[in-house]
């Protein structure tokens, strides 16, 4: 899966993978040409022309990383596979975020806290793109990111084999979500940032919970409210 990724730090931080293709930069990035050339990494230098085909807003630095990931887990069946030989594994399923920001904060934040599998809908959904790779900071390199045309379906299959799943949703049945008993294998499931999860993976799920709010904000941005969750399944579980 080829795509972007964007910045000097994001440069930095992957200079060793196997999997950079290219890299494009401006006059003034000059500079980096020792570094690429001391990792075997081919370059292309840009002029403005080349950089402004990207929008503002993804404050490229005049820095552009192709990357082609060869992912090894892309399907369902081959998660399930996977995770068949581990004790303890983790599962983001995510249902119609619309939001680039927060699909690559969210994505960030699986990287960090050890998820196996983020699992998104091919529809009613933000595809990764340029704005979701340079939010994630170049953590799209380093999951398992498999696109499903039904998540009930997943949901099912995945609780089949051993997993126990937890909904993030505000309803009258959600416990708190650090009263709550996270399973060795434990899929968490967000959603919309409006409309929520959808009533029938509510349903599917073995448990809902929330966080709750001490505030007078009654809720979270839904990847303040993921990193909050994983960082939870990560202390129980770990």
């Amino acid at each position: 899966m080829a795509h972007n990724l964007f910045g000097k730090k994001v440069l930095m931080d992957n200079i060793n993978s196997k999997d950079i293709i290219n890299v494009d930069l401006s006059k003034q990035n000059r500079y980096l040409i020792s570094e690429l050339n001391k990792h075997h990494i081919p370059y292309k230098i840009r002029d403005d022309t080349f950089f402004n085909t990207f929008p503002k807003q993804l404050n490229h630095q005049g820095i552009v990383i192709t990357i082609d990931k060869k992912q090894t887990i892309t399907t369902i069946e081959s998660l399930v596979e996977f995770t068949n030989l581990k004790t303890r594994s983790v599962i983001l399923v995510i249902d119609s975020i619309q939001d680039p920001q927060n699909f690559g904060s969210i994505l960030r934040t699986c990287d960090a806290m050890k998820v196996d599998a983020i699992i998104y809908k091919k529809n009613n959904q933000v595809q990764i793109n340029d704005f979701v790779s340079k939010t994630s900071m170049g953590a799209i390199q380093h999951l398992n990111l498999i696109k499903v045309s039904n998540l009930n379906q997943v949901i099912t299959t995945l609780k089949k084999t051993g997993f126990w799943s937890y909904v993030s949703t505000l309803t009258e049945n959600s416990a708190p979500y650090t009263k709550v008993r996270f399973m060795p294998k434990t899929v968490l499931i967000v959603g919309n940032e409006e409309k929520g999860v959808s009533q029938l993976l509510t349903k599917l799920a073995d448990f809902q919970i929330k966080i709750p709010m001490l505030g007078k904000v009654q809720s979270l941005n839904v990847s303040v409210a993921t990193g909050i969750i994983l960082a939870e399944i990560n202390r129980q579980i770990s």
